[in-house]
């Protein structure tokens, strides 16, 4: 019954307030009742009384029972809607939880923020109280995030704002600040529930402000605490290094500049950063982003958490300008899944971004082999590689595969469409050399979403590629074309050419998938739809048709890409010709689909699933208030996936049905 009535308080996925940061015993300690009005009420051990169960009471009420079993404050020291006199011109607040030192509840130890929903608001009322309470401890709490704070002595009330920080944990009753700020040992360590509004939070209270590049410097932090959970031999007894000492700012910066600089040091991460890198953040700015990533486990944290924490962090007009647009995880589980990655084979993405279809690729394999750490890490060194120009994006998807379990990816900085870069770069021993004289490639699978902006211009980088000739020759459409009379040689009429100055990004890329592939290898390449349909790149479909055969087609809803982009893209699926595909054929069956559910709305939030009691479910159909976990996205790609893996199966495919 209990969590039936919570899933009607929480069924609405605009109310930001959640339970993920309670247990479930806790939960089963609450006291429920549905009114005469059928309105869901919540009982008040406190105050002795029923009141409407509205989230942000709820989540009141949890804490009450997380204050006496955790913390083991007695009720009687503590106070709910406590009166603080904030400025003698202001009307009273009224804190949502106090505890108190004393049963006269006279002396305010720990101040508790739960109305705020937003942590940015929220942390700001939290600390307010703070300031005018003279308490040094304080929690600000949604329900599904939590930020402990510490009131710290003013040296100088002159030096600036940060007189806060976070802390591991509160005090419990008979502990002080001592207590508090002994080492966290690695077994306390928990994930991050919600690391972009994590990353959000830092961005307002210490860099904005700070001067340094908010990317730059928050990616060394994370380097080094990854660093620190990935020690040899460590047991989840010992004391972690990351961590803030006491002591003068220098104290502060060579501990972790110096976990930076052993992070650099590592086999197989010192490709990341160049050696002379050495942390920017200084002062109070680096001891709040430290001391607020100090309690987590980046290790431990769902990959899509820190995937949406980089994203966010990466310039999105950046991204925009260069056509890049991060790939919605359902897209990319979709397309891992269709085409069924398998022991020994090898996987390429060209135009990896933060390595989403690699890490998607890692969990189908483990899932579907059950493999341990060592063996997966093992597959992973062997037979992934990941492509990416950008230096940014490169730095992001090697740590995204060190925090799936692949400390040694094979995710090379170079531009997969220019063959002198290519040719130049360690891509060319760890991949294979790319030219016009050695097209077939040694990849079984190619998953990439190419950046759609911009053209590849000069006619070096522009020549060894067949799609180049066939817009030289008119058959197909550049939008940018001029024609001229060019001699073919002497004694020959004159032939008439275009001359093409540039060519689309993600068409190159489309050859170039298939260069990567080896007969009979697969890829799925997203592509906007205008490819597939439009008159001017008929050539380009022939051209496809010649070299591969389409396995399907699945077209995705205009919101997918949104709010960066409204483009209306599809996912175009194929199979090399040649050894499980078999010679060229004109004529075989094709699997079409086409998505109606995106699992975002118009204006490209997130859309989660419900039950058919409408209350928010996770993956596993379970409601999230039992769970605990993260709701599900609304979307229908999951069964088209299932559907394709039918039918191929039906087609007699052999990378669906296996041997």
């Amino acid at each position: 019954m209990t969590t039936e009535l919570l899933d009607r308080v929480f069924r609405d996925p605009s109310t930001k307030q959640g339970l993920r940061v309670f247990s479930r015993n806790e939960r089963a300690k609450l006291d429920l009742r549905v009114s005469d009005d059928d309105k869901v009420e919540i009982y008040c051990a406190k105050r002795e009384r029923w009141l409407r169960a509205k989230p942000e009471e709820v989540v009141r009420q949890l804490f009450l029972v997380w204050v006496q079993d955790t913390l083991r404050y007695p009720l009687k020291r503590v106070q709910v809607e406590w009166p603080i006199q904030m400025g003698e011109d202001s009307e009273k607040e009224r804190a949502d939880i106090v505890v108190f030192t004393d049963d006269a509840c006279t002396d305010p130890y720990i101040v508790f923020e739960l109305k705020k929903p937003d942590s940015k608001e929220g942390l700001e009322q939290l600390r307010s109280y703070l300031r005018w309470t003279g308490c040094f401890f304080g929690c600000w709490s949604n329900g599904s995030e939590q930020s402990f704070q510490l009131r710290e002595e003013e040296q100088n009330a002159r030096k600036g704002p940060y007189k806060f920080r976070d802390i591991p944990r509160l005090p419990k009753l008979d502990e002080d600040l001592a207590d508090i700020l002994k080492p966290l040992t690695f077994g306390e360590l928990k994930p991050i529930s919600d690391m972009r509004s994590l990353i959000q939070r830092l961005e307002h209270d210490a860099l904005a402000n700070a001067g340094v590049n908010a990317f730059d410097e928050l990616f060394k932090l994370i380097f080094a605490k990854l660093h620190d959970e990935f020690r040899p031999r460590r047991k989840d007894s010992d004391p972690v290094d990351f961590r803030v000492p006491t002591g003068a700012p220098d104290v502060v910066y060579k501990r972790f500049n110096d976990l930076f600089q052993a992070a650099k040091k590592r086999p197989h991460w010192d490709q990341i950063f160049d050696a002379g890198d050495t942390l920017k953040l200084k002062g109070d700015a680096l001891k709040l982003c430290a001391a607020a990533l100090e309690p987590y486990s980046l290790a431990h944290t769902d990959l899509e958490a820190v995937d949406a924490a980089f994203e966010y962090l990466i310039n999105p007009e950046q991204k925009g300008q260069k056509g890049q647009y991060f790939t919605p995880r359902p897209v990319v589980k979709m397309a891992v899944k269709m085409l069924n990655p398998q022991d020994g084979e090898k996987t390429i993405d060209p135009a990896c971004g933060s390595c989403g279809f690699l890490i998607h690729t890692i969990r189908h394999v483990q899932k579907l082999y059950g493999w341990n750490t060592e063996r997966l890490y093992r597959y992973s060194n062997e037979n992934l590689y990941a492509v990416d120009f950008d230096e940014r994006l490169k730095k992001v998807a090697k740590t995204m595969m060190i925090i799936a379990g692949d400390g040694k990816a094979n995710v090379i900085g170079t531009s997969a469409l220019d063959v002198r870069e290519w040719q130049n770069s360690d891509a060319r021993t760890k991949i294979g050399e790319f030219s016009r004289d050695s097209k077939d490639g040694s990849f079984d699978l190619v998953l990439t979403n190419p950046p759609f902006a911009g053209k590849v211009t000069g006619k070096a980088q522009l020549s060894v590629y067949d799609l180049y000739e066939l817009a030289s020759t008119g058959q197909l459409s550049t939008d940018d074309e001029e024609e001229e009379e060019q001699a073919e040689g002497e004694g020959e009429k004159l032939k008439r050419r275009k001359k093409v100055s540039g060519m689309k990004r993600d068409i190159l890329f489309v050859e170039r998938c298939l260069d990567l592939l080896r007969p009979g290898g697969r890829t799925a390449i997203v592509l906007p739809q205008g490819n597939l349909n439009n008159l001017g790149t008929r050539a380009l479909r022939s051209y496809v048709a010649g070299r591969a055969r389409l396995l399907g087609v699945v077209g995705l809803h205009v919101n997918t890409f949104k709010p960066f982009t409204g483009t209306k893209t599809s996912v175009l699926f194929l199979q090399k010709w040649g050894g499980e595909a078999g010679e060229p054929v004109s004529d075989y069956p094709v699997f079409l689909a086409t998505s109606q559910k995106s699992g975002k709305n118009n204006s490209g939030e997130y859309i989660y699933r419900k039950d058919t009691k409408g209350n928010l479910v996770d993956e596993e159909g379970v409601p999230v208030t039992e769970s605990g976990r993260p709701p599900a996205i609304d979307h229908d790609l999951d069964e088209i996936a299932d559907a394709f893996i039918q039918w191929g199966s039906e087609q007699g495919f052999g990378f669906l049905i296996g041997d």
